[in-house]
């Protein structure tokens, strides 16, 4: 009877250890990245940016520029270094998407002395990816169905220092 309680016991413990081995696929394991997406990307780069006033901020844009793609397809969002942003272009720039990425605490954070106040602070939603500094993913409609790029060994261009205000106005003539 002994004998029949110990394997009871190991098979529960073997049972369990495949169970919770079986959660541990990683951040990535709930996704399957696109290796034939329906378009082909051009030039794509990330680059950071800091700005020429105190407490103006810094940054980083991650520019996606797409050379060609099917009609239904609809570019939604950008992950990159533990954040997500919206994929953005302009009228001018119709094939090219960029993420703007600041490096500024999350707006929606409550600091308060009442700490009342403060427990109303909902967790940040997990990054859902483990990439690379030079890696990001692209999220897209395709078909009525959300994929996912990942996109590896982007190129780094060189920082943009933004210049501070003009305070002789815009065309040099107040002095």
């Amino acid at each position: 009877m002994k004998i029949v309680h110990t394997i009871s016991q190991l098979s529960s413990i073997a049972l369990i250890l495949f169970g919770l081995s079986a959660c541990a696929g990683g951040k990535d394991a709930g996704f399957s990245f696109e290796q034939d997406p329906p378009f082909t990307l051009g030039d794509v780069f990330y680059q950071d940016w800091v700005a020429g006033v105190q407490g103006g901020g810094s940054g980083t844009h991650v520019h996606i520029n797409i050379d060609a793609y099917a009609d239904d397809v609809v570019i939604l969002d950008i992950y990159f270094r533990n954040k997500k942003e919206k994929a953005q272009n302009s009228p001018q720039y119709i094939d090219q998407y960029v993420g703007y990425f600041t490096n500024k605490a999350r707006p929606d954070v409550i600091m308060d002395v009442n700490p009342v106040k403060e427990a109303q602070n909902e967790p940040p939603e997990p990054f859902p990816f483990e990439l690379d500094d030079n890696e990001a993913v692209m999220s897209y409609l395709y078909k009525e169905e959300i994929k996912y790029l990942r996109i590896s060994d982007m190129e780094r261009k060189p920082m943009i220092a933004y210049p501070s205000t003009n305070n002789k106005g815009i065309d040099g003539e107040n002095e």
